[in-house]
């Protein structure tokens, strides 16, 4: 399975280059040898899911276009009683536009360095 920015495990691993906990100083495993793309940002993503963390994208503030995800490593989660959802995709099935442009500049970026 590759990259999917309707998933917001994949979409905030992209997002945020990694996954950080917003309750905890949590971090979900950064690889640093590890070339970024999106196949680093989608194996990141299902490897948070699989390990029990929540990822979900948060409804934009009013007037606001920008996308944002809360983040909350299992510990916490399960402290504040939120459960990973393993089939959640947001509600129409599109992608943020943010997350869109992101992927288009890392794909661009991944096709230069393979030229």
């Amino acid at each position: 399975m590759a990259f999917d920015p309707r998933d917001p495990y994949d979409a905030a691993a992209l997002y945020d280059m990694w996954l950080n906990c917003q309750a905890c100083p949590a971090t979900f495993d950064f690889e640093p040898e590890r070339p970024l793309g999106l196949d680093y940002y989608h194996d990141i993503g299902q490897r948070a899911k699989t390990e029990g963390w929540v990822v979900r994208e948060q409804p934009p503030e009013e007037g606001d276009q920008d996308v944002s995800y809360l983040v909350c490593c299992p510990q916490c989660a399960n402290r504040l009683g939120l459960s990973p959802t393993h089939t959640h995709h947001q509600r129409h099935g599109r992608a943020p536009g943010t997350i869109m442009d992101i992927c288009a500049a890392v794909r661009a970026a991944e096709s230069e360095i393979a030229a």
